[in-house]
């Protein structure tokens, strides 16, 4: 699957962005310009599953307000840095300080050559070692698969129960799906029944495969 999010902050759809007096439509125009993007290499050809979202509104207050439930349950990132933009408490009177550089990076691992060979086979050795020595009689065995059934059984019953109290995104998630090649589904877009609000983030996502799941959730 591929996705494309489209944001004020990284596409200038913002209201009168060009010449579009709305950002929603500027937003549609850009997902259905990426459809027909020949330069980018990750563009998927041939005949596609396609679904399209935005979150709109007349302001930034009301886009915030609606992607504060969105994105509880879609945090696309691109989507979820924009609600923090949009929320953000900014004091004109400070002054930020920047942080030093270089930047300490966590848990950054080590698998450049000649260490990457050397980190496979010393970890191959220690699973092998540690297979060998710790071969468990069927008993444990079968205890050990029990004990595993049961805790995905009570993970699956803790997904479904957080998938049946979701938040509701009726009013406050726009979809469009389509079928066909990029050119075919960019037309159809463009000429979809999508809203006309002065404030939208996007996305699009793209499949060979049916979008079955995500049109559901998003119903």
């Amino acid at each position: 699957m591929n996705i494309v999010a489209v944001t004020p902050y990284g596409c200038r759809t913002g209201k009168n962005a060009g010449e579009l007096n709305s950002a929603a439509p500027a937003t549609i125009q850009v997902m259905a310009s990426k459809l027909q993007d020949g330069a980018d290499p990750h563009l998927p050809g041939g005949k596609l599953h396609a679904l399209a979202w935005m979150v709109t509104g007349n302001s930034t207050n009301e886009l915030a307000a609606k992607l504060s439930d969105v994105c509880s349950v879609l945090p696309l990132p691109e989507w979820c840095t924009t609600l923090r933009s949009l929320t953000a408490k900014n004091d004109i009177m400070a002054q930020l300080t920047a942080a030093m550089v270089p930047r300490w990076k966590e848990g950054d691992p080590l698998i450049w050559d000649p260490l990457r060979r050397h980190l496979l086979v010393s970890a191959a050795r220690t699973a092998l070692q540690q297979s060998e020595g710790n071969s468990p009689s069927p008993d444990t065995t079968r205890a050990k698969l029990a004990a595993l059934t049961s805790k995905r059984t009570a993970r699956i019953a803790d997904l479904d129960a957080e998938l049946a109290t979701r938040p509701s995104l009726a009013g406050k998630l726009w979809s469009w799906h389509g079928y066909g090649e990029p050119a075919s589904l960019a037309a159809e877009l463009l000429k979809s029944d999508h809203p006309d609000h002065s404030h939208a983030v996007g996305a699009l996502l793209l499949s060979p495969e049916p979008l079955t799941y995500w049109q559901e959730l998003t119903q």
